[in-house]
Order: C-alpha cells, then structure tokens, then sequence
C-alpha cells in the first residue's frame, strides 16, 4: 500500500521501539518525508537490522539507532543530548515501545507485570521528561503515544497489557493540558489488530476468528498506523491535542 505524504522536511524525531512492526513503518515513513530521524531499539542487534535495512533503501537517509535502556534516566538524557549534538533539536516524540502479555492472573509473577508496567507506561515517562526539554518552545513540538484498543475495551487475559495502555490514554490527555502552554501538542493512537510480530503466531483459523471482530474483516498493516501518527505530527492536526485516534477497523470486542 502507498504510504500518506507528508512533508517533514527538517523536523528531527525519535522514535522508540524504531526497528520493527509499527515503529519500523514510522521510521520509514519519516524518512521518506524528509525527516532525520534517531529510532530507538531495546536490542543493538535488530536496531543495526532496521538501520541496515533503511539504507539499502536509501543510503542518504540521515537517520541513527540507539538502544538505551528507556527506564534509565541517565540513558535517556544521553541519548537525547546524542541527538541534540547531531541535530541541535528535537521535533517530534513517538513513543511506540510496547511489550505484551499471554498470561492469566494466577500464572503471573510480579516479574511479568513489571515488564509490562516498565516498557508501556515507565518508558513514556521518562521518554517524556527529558524529551520535553529539547523541544525548542517557540516553535513547539509533538508527542504522539501509542495506546490501544486494548486500554479501551480491556482484555479477557494478559492484564498488564490493558491496564498499561489505558495509562497511555490518561498519559496523553494529562501531557496536553499540562503541556499546552509550551506549545507542545500531545496525542495517541489506538491501534485494533495490526498483522505484526504480535499476532504472527496466529494460525489461519485464529486470524479469521480475529477477523471476524473486525468490521473491515482484516486485521490492520503497521503503515496504517505510520499514516494516522504522520497526521497526528503533521500541521494538518494543529488544533487537535489530548485525543486518542483509534485506528482499529472498527474493532468490536468479543462477547462473553
């Protein structure tokens, strides 16, 4: 599918969770729109995969991979300050890091609920806190969060995952009251079932079962997603901030 254009030319923006699946689509699509781009991945060895990848693309694209650990305050000052010092700002924050969870309440140890709690939600804490403080004010900026339909409707296992993404919502509502007087816009997208790494266990019938919830009867790519947090970042949303755009399909929950 033909990704939306947009002009972006001269922007500077980080993305975590850059190297695969939606992040990867939105780092592409930046890119291609003439934004430099610092893509963010937990592992240094799939983040030099995406980087490899995006250069046999396009070999003069001005783009890098870093792998700090999100949680870390220092990590995340030092990466920004690596941004900064190659790029003098930062534009726009996608905050795309997620992890999920297959577990039920009586199998989970505290270990897999703070995996969760620490990648979705901790992540975009810090991701923001020290982000925030690049952005130039005059200009302004832009945070885009990615929830889920999951924080919406919740999720019959895998608590942490729901419960995490629903903080995404109130995350994002909360950071553009508050940051509204730094001209700084804040929004979300939701995504429903996105055909990822997440959902590639699926065997044929576990697809079409989830099909069947979608209204669209298929599940969503991960460009789609890039499209709606293209929008969201461009000035074609500029009187839009505290929303969460669901980009699901028109997904509707099984009924118990």
């Amino acid at each position: 599918m033909k990704n939306v254009k947009f002009d972006f030319t001269g922007k500077v923006v980080v993305i975590s969770g850059g190297s695969r699946g939606i992040g990867f689509a939105t780092t592409k699509n930046f890119l291609e729109a003439g934004a430099k781009v610092c893509f963010l991945s937990h592992y240094e060895e799939t983040g030099q995969a995406a980087l490899k990848k995006l250069l046999e693309i396009n070999p003069d694209y001005p783009v890098m991979t870093m792998h700090p650990n999100l949680c870390d305050y220092k990590e995340v000052k030092d990466m920004y300050a690596a941004v900064e010092e190659k790029w003098g700002k930062v534009d726009i924050i996608c905050n795309n890091a997620g992890v999920d969870s297959g577990l039920f309440l009586h199998k989970m140890k505290k270990s897999d609920w703070d995996e969760v709690m620490d990648t979705n939600i901790n992540s975009m804490f810090t991701m923001c806190k020290y982000g925030v403080k690049c952005i130039d004010k005059k200009k302004g900026g832009v945070i885009i969060n990615t929830a889920s339909i999951a924080g919406v409707h919740g999720s019959g296992m895998g608590l942490p995952y729901p419960v995490s993404k629903a903080g995404v919502i109130a995350l994002t509502k909360s950071l553009a009251a508050e940051l509204s007087g730094l001209n700084i816009r804040v929004n979300a997208v939701a995504p429903g079932v996105i055909d990822t790494d997440m959902v590639a266990n699926l065997n044929e019938i576990g697809r079409k079962a989830v099909a069947g919830n979608i209204p669209l009867r298929r599940m969503g790519k991960p460009e789609e997603i890039a499209n709606a947090i293209m929008f969201l970042a461009s000035d074609a949303a500029s009187y839009i901030t505290g929303q969460t755009l669901g980009v699901d399909g028109a997904y509707l929950p099984p009924r118990t």
